[in-house]
């Protein structure tokens, strides 16, 4: 007869089977992130998601299909995050919603550092990966960003702005050691991502409507500042 104790260890062994997917993604997330894709190995990821390494060639095929799967589970949980944000705001104007999913965003990338310094690697180099990160998921959330860019600032560079963005955004938090190191504060904190995600809302999308608020005033001022066209004389019979 099963004894409680037994029954305890059957419960946490079967909690602990359920979660170690996500465990597995996570650590192979960071392990390519930091070592890139022909760095990183599947004996690393199984010790740093604490299951034995057979578990992971039992899931994966392959490290490709590992990487591939590390990929999709960061960028759904984006997607899912970005999704809530925009559908909860579906309401306000365009402005408002532009500023509270860039402080989602903001959110995210402090959450999740190892997504940026992945996409450092990957995106630094031209290929069947990226070809198909770009196609599977870079595309997607480029569209559903620039939309939200161009309603709220259309005369603002979305393509480029959008970078800009992504850049602010994430990089703070994925050198956070040495950020820690040379300000003495950890960006992690709860209270420095609030500070951090209402730097980029305050600066660099404010920046940005007001710029685009002045694009206007700046053409119609432009073009009554340029002198005539002189017209041509014309010679005499």
């Amino acid at each position: 007869m099963p004894t409680p104790l037994r029954n305890a260890r059957s419960r946490a062994r079967a909690v602990s089977h359920a979660a170690a997917p996500d465990r597995i993604l996570s650590a192979a997330l960071a392990a390519f992130a930091e070592r890139g894709f022909d760095g990183a190995s599947t004996r690393e990821i199984a010790a740093a998601a604490g299951v034995p390494q057979g578990l992971i060639t039992y899931h994966y095929a392959s490290k490709q299909a590992l990487w591939e799967a590390a990929v999709d589970w960061v960028f759904a949980e984006l997607a899912r995050d970005l999704a809530a944000a925009e559908d909860a705001l579906r309401d306000v104007s365009p402005i408002e919603r532009w500023r509270a999913v860039t402080m989602r965003f903001v959110r995210f990338a402090a959450r999740r550092p190892e997504l940026h310094r992945f996409m450092t690697h990957e995106g630094a180099h031209d290929g069947p990966r990226l070809r198909w990160l770009v196609n599977r998921h870079l595309r997607p959330l480029y569209a559903r960003s620039i939309a939200n860019i161009r309603a709220a600032a259309p005369h603002v560079d979305a393509a480029h702005f959008y970078y800009v963005l992504i850049g602010a955004s994430s990089h703070l938090f994925a050198v956070a050691p040495e950020f820690e190191r040379v300000t003495g504060r950890d960006p992690r904190t709860p209270e420095q991502v609030e500070l951090h995600a209402a730097a980029i809302v305050d600066w660099i999308v404010a920046g940005a409507l007001a710029s685009a608020a002045a694009a206007p005033a700046r053409r119609t001022s432009s073009a009554r500042a340029r002198p005539a066209r002189a017209r041509p004389l014309r010679e005499k019979p």
